[in-house]
C-alpha cells in the first residue's frame, strides 16, 4: 500500500495522514475480499518500522470475518506482507 499510489502529493501529508489513507485503503480492499467470498488474502504494508503492520494486525484481532492472519515470510513478499485467513 505504497502511498505514492494512493495520493497524487503525498510530500504535503503528515504520518498520521498516510496512515488514514493506508487503512481506508485497507478496509476497502478487506471489505470486497468479504463481499467476493475469498477465503486468502495478501496484504503488502513493507517492512519499515511496522506502524502499518501493527495498525493492520490490530484492525484483523478485532474482525468477525478474519478467522486468522500471519506475517511469516513468503518467498513472494518477504516480511512485507500479512496472509489473512477469512470465512469465520
Amino acid at each position: 500500500m505504497h502511498i505514492e499510489l494512493l495520493h497524487e502529493n503525498p510530500s504535503s501529508l503528515t504520518n498520521a495522514e498516510i496512515l488514514t489513507i493506508q487503512m481506508r485503503y485497507f478496509e476497502h480492499f478487506l471489505a470486497k475480499a468479504i463481499r467476493l467470498g475469498v477465503t486468502r488474502i495478501f496484504v503488502i504494508h513493507g517492512v519499515g518500522k511496522g506502524k502499518l503492520r501493527d495498525t493492520i494486525h490490530a484492525r484483523l484481532r478485532r474482525h468477525p470475518d478474519v478467522e486468522r492472519f500471519k506475517n511469516e515470510y513468503h518467498e513472494r513478499y518477504g516480511w512485507g506482507a500479512t496472509e489473512i485467513l477469512l470465512g469465520k
